[in-house]
């Protein structure tokens, strides 16, 4: 049962969290320079939770057969997704600008990569507990 949708959104929830290694969150001005803030190079808990929302959904993929914990863990995805973009916006973004004195700060696709895996984890729940009403329906007749 691993061809299902949610299947679909799942991994692509992953390949996006995997795609936040290689972009930049957000790039400050400072003076004359620009500086990024990539989860490799300056934020150690971005970098934790990026590895967890990249092994969450690889996970519940493989759990195809325990809906219920499925559900658990895209919910626990969504958590982890919204925890991030907590931290850039309320954290990161102020406390750097604070500290290099940047006069603005531009932020980049790795930004709204957690936004978009929210979308695909809750379209991913949505599809499985249309499954799990779908097994509930067919265990009553018999």
């Amino acid at each position: 049962m691993i061809q299902r949708i949610q299947t679909v959104f799942l991994f692509l929830s992953a390949v996006f969290a995997g795609v936040l290694f290689f972009v930049p969150i957000a790039l400050f001005n400072v003076a004359d320079e620009v500086v990024k803030l990539s989860i490799l190079h300056n934020a150690l808990p971005l970098l934790i939770l990026t590895i967890l929302m990249l092994i969450v959904p690889c996970v519940t993929i493989f759990l195809f057969k325990k809906r219920e914990l499925q559900l658990k863990l895209s919910s626990l995805n969504v958590f982890l997704n919204a925890i991030f973009c907590g931290l850039i916006f309320l954290y990161y973004s102020s406390d750097f600008q604070e500290k290099l004195g940047a006069e603005s700060i531009s932020y980049m696709f790795g930004t709204y990569i957690p936004l978009i895996n929210m979308v695909l984890s809750v379209l991913a729940m949505r599809w499985i507990r249309k499954d799990i009403e779908l097994v509930k329906s067919v265990d009553r007749l018999r």
